[in-house]
């Protein structure tokens, strides 16, 4: 059997179209990103520094992703972070298609990882959409960094399909 499309024949994995987050209008930056302006002035003007690390700062609690960082894996922590300080994209919705084996490794990476995070957030403190969420949303950004790492990624439109639509 073949793939859903003969494009994804040659690829290990098939990831959900990547986002921009450099597109910030000034005012969100201010009222959200005013801890991270303080730090570096620069970030108000070059859309190069309005990174995936800064929009999580901005909206799942400012600090929160270094915080995971730190109990990352040795031998992703620092790619890891990289990646987040200087890249404006990532692929959203925690959606992949891939072979078990693929999923097994992400997994066996993923969920330790998260685990050493409860140690750090305290379920309770989690509150509101910002951080109430957080294990996803940093599922999410290590998504798109685990998956180009390790696999041979194609990028797809996702497509939301109701069945009940009339």
């Amino acid at each position: 059997m073949s793939a859903p499309s003969s494009e994804w024949d040659s690829y290990d994995a098939i990831i959900c179209e990547s986002i921009n987050v450099n597109k910030v209008k000034k005012m969100k930056l201010i009222k959200r990103g005013f801890r991270s302006i303080i730090k570096d002035p620069s970030i108000f003007f070059n859309k190069k520094k309005r990174t995936i690390a800064l929009h999580f700062d901005m909206h799942h609690g400012h600090g929160n992703l270094d915080k995971a960082i730190s109990v990352m894996d040795e031998k992703d922590r620092l790619d890891f972070k990289n990646y987040v300080n200087t890249s404006c994209t990532f692929n959203p919705h925690i959606m992949f298609i891939a072979k078990s084996t693929i999923h097994k490794k992400w997994f066996d990476t993923l969920f330790p990882w998260l685990e050493r995070c409860e140690k750090i957030f305290e379920i309770e403190s989690l509150n509101g959409y910002d951080t109430q969420r957080l294990y996803a949303y940093l599922a999410e950004r290590y998504l798109s960094f685990w998956f180009n790492k390790y696999t041979k990624t194609k990028e797809w439109p996702w497509v939301f399909f109701d069945t009940n639509a009339k």
